[in-house]
């Protein structure tokens, strides 16, 4: 049964598309140890994505532009100014995809995110000229001056223009306080909660507001909605949203319900009871600080019954870690009142195995051409799903390995990646004490992405990773096998245990990858033959890293191929082998 779970979740996490396994930390500012607000996300997405970090300039005058994000939505009013933008981007070759990951803290000092709430219960949707994704939080980043005037925009878009995704959680902070915006599809249904100041707020991927705000605006016409659709009877008590908008299917997932209850264990610092319905909000059992944060963003459960990996991995248990195997990247935000010392802590791939990088809001550098990045966010080029040397590929590189690897070696990696963190955040707080200068928050910024990208590559060599080669390998189904060779000094073929020897990208478990068939020698180089692998179906074209689980006999080795992968879906190949029948 075990099993059979397991596999189910991993299918779901497999397929590209929306967002669906984030989680949200909003800590109130007289709960936080800093004294200002404290926001914690982990996004989490499945399919092949590579992640970009933008500054968008700010820009004035611009009173009656206009934009339209994905193919057949709304044009949509931009902001008359638009405020300088931190921008970490999600790229997927996926168009529906880029829609709802995207990550923002403005020159305002404001923060964006938001977490999938789907499936909510509506099913008739009303739209204006096709609704607004992306929009949503792009527009609230570019135009809001506080975390209250970002739900006013929001308000005001979705009123008129409506919403096109099933259900989401748009979480609003700056250093004073945080909002929480929950959001059904179609037009003017939604809730408005503000997270108390003495109060911890965490969403694990479902709606959390049970009473709204009484000033959200259309509450009457809210519940009178969701009474006319038979979701809420007034004879059954108070209003409450995420009973009423929640589809009955996902109201106490399991995959969200063991990241709620141990999130709210880690600032509660006891058992919470599983019987009792989860908060909104609580007071933690004292101050939490961005270190708390970063431990319930990195968690695996471990310690409790949720944890299930028995020694192995966790990132694909069937309980669905904090800290998953399809995290794209983590933020931890500290707003400033001064918006330049807003500190952001962004932690690459799995925070568990990722140095939080520390950095000043105010030691952005300017990056090439954000504007062009944004005009293809919806029709991003093959090419840019490549892999390249870049600190993003060297940390998930690092983490897929580690991954295979699993055991003591993971626990001295995160050891030595944790010690450079806490050096980094050490220097940062001299920087902080000191009059701003944006030259010195610039290089100092620079010089720790550099010494954390050159600490990830070389603990990734430590790992004596095998690298192979593959000629180009068609996806889109599963019918061919491939081939990939190593070199025959560094793996000999009477250790390898060839039935348990499995080949995937690192974002899925390995109970959908390929699985070796054969095994043979050529010359100075071994040749492994695999077929299978659910992971096909939905790769895309492009320069892959794959991944080789060798197993041996007494252990096991991590080995790495970049192939061209092609994707060749079964009409178009079909239809080519019928034209050429005759050949």
């Amino acid at each position: 049964m075990i099993w059979l779970l397991f596999f189910t979740v991993l299918l779901w996490a497999l397929a590209p598309g929306m967002a669906r396994a984030c989680t949200t930390v909003l800590v109130g500012k007289d709960a936080s140890a800093t004294g200002k607000v404290l926001v914690g996300h982990n996004e989490d997405s499945g399919g092949r994505y590579v992640m970009h970090r933008h500054l968008v300039p700010s820009l004035s005058g611009r009173k009656g532009a206009t934009a339209r994000f994905e193919p057949g939505t709304a044009l949509l009013p931009l902001p008359e100014d638009r405020a300088e933008l931190y921008w970490s981007e999600a790229r997927t070759s996926s168009a529906d995809g880029a829609s709802f990951c995207d990550f923002y803290v403005n020159g305002n000092g404001v923060v964006v995110c938001s977490d999938n709430c789907s499936p909510s219960r509506e099913d008739q949707p009303e739209l204006c000229q096709g609704g607004m994704g992306y929009g949503l939080r792009r527009l609230t980043a570019e135009g809001a001056r506080s975390a209250a005037h970002a739900i006013e925009i929001a308000i005001r878009l979705l009123d008129h223009f409506g919403y096109i995704a099933s259900g989401r959680s748009y979480h609003f902070s700056d250093a004073n306080e945080s909002w929480v915006l929950q959001v059904v599809q179609g037009r003017g249904h939604y809730a408005v909660k503000r997270v108390p100041d003495d109060e911890v707020y965490l969403n694990p991927n479902h709606y959390t507001i049970r009473t709204p705000d009484p000033e959200t605006p259309g509450l009457k016409e809210l519940e009178a909605y969701a009474t006319l659709r038979g979701w809420y009877r007034p004879e059954d008590g108070p209003f409450d949203f995420a009973r009423a908008f929640q589809a009955p299917t996902s109201w106490r997932n399991e995959k969200n319900f063991h990241r709620h209850l141990r999130g709210l264990e880690i600032l509660l610092e006891r058992p919470f009871p599983e019987e009792v319905e989860l908060p909104f909000s609580i007071v933690p059992a004292r101050k939490v600080g961005p270190d708390t944060v970063k431990k319930i963003l990195r968690s695996h459960f471990e310690g409790t019954p949720s944890d299930v990996s028995k020694g192995a991995s966790p990132h694909f248990m069937p309980t669905r870690p904090i800290c998953v195997g399809t995290t794209l990247e983590s933020h931890v935000v500290e707003p400033s009142h001064d918006p330049a010392k807003t500190v952001i802590h962004r932690a690459l791939g799995r925070p568990c195995l990722a140095p939080y990088v520390p950095f000043l809001f105010g030691g952005l550098s300017p990056t090439e051409a954000p504007e062009k990045a944004l005009t293809s966010h919806f029709s991003v080029p093959a090419s840019d799903m490549d892999y390249s040397d870049t600190p993003w590929f060297r940390h998930t590189a690092l983490q897929a390995a580690a991954d295979l690897l699993y055991g003591g070696q993971t626990t001295e990696l995160r050891t030595i990646l944790h010690s450079l963190e806490s050096r980094m955040e050490e220097e940062l707080k001299m920087l902080l004490h000191a009059p701003f200068s944006k030259e010195l928050a610039a290089e100092q910024a620079r010089r720790f992405e550099q010494q954390a990208s050159e600490t990830v590559l070389e603990l990734y060599e430590g790992l004596r990773v095998l690298e192979g080669e593959g000629q180009g390998l068609v996806v889109g189904s599963t019918d061919r096998p491939f081939t990939l060779t190593f070199d025959a000094h560094d793996l000999r073929l009477r250790d390898l245990d060839i039935g348990q020897t499995l080949c995937g990208p690192h974002f899925v478990g390995t109970s959908l990858w390929s699985h070796a068939i054969r095994v043979e020698p050529d010359g100075e180089r071994l040749c492994l033959t695999f077929e299978g692998g659910e992971w096909r179906t939905s790769a895309v074209s492009c320069l892959t890293d794959l991944w080789v689980l060798l197993a041996l006999h007494g252990g096991r080795r991590a080995g790495r191929v970049l192939v061209h992968t092609v994707r060749e879906d079964p009409d178009t190949r079909e239809g080519r082998e019928n034209s050429c029948g005759g050949a």
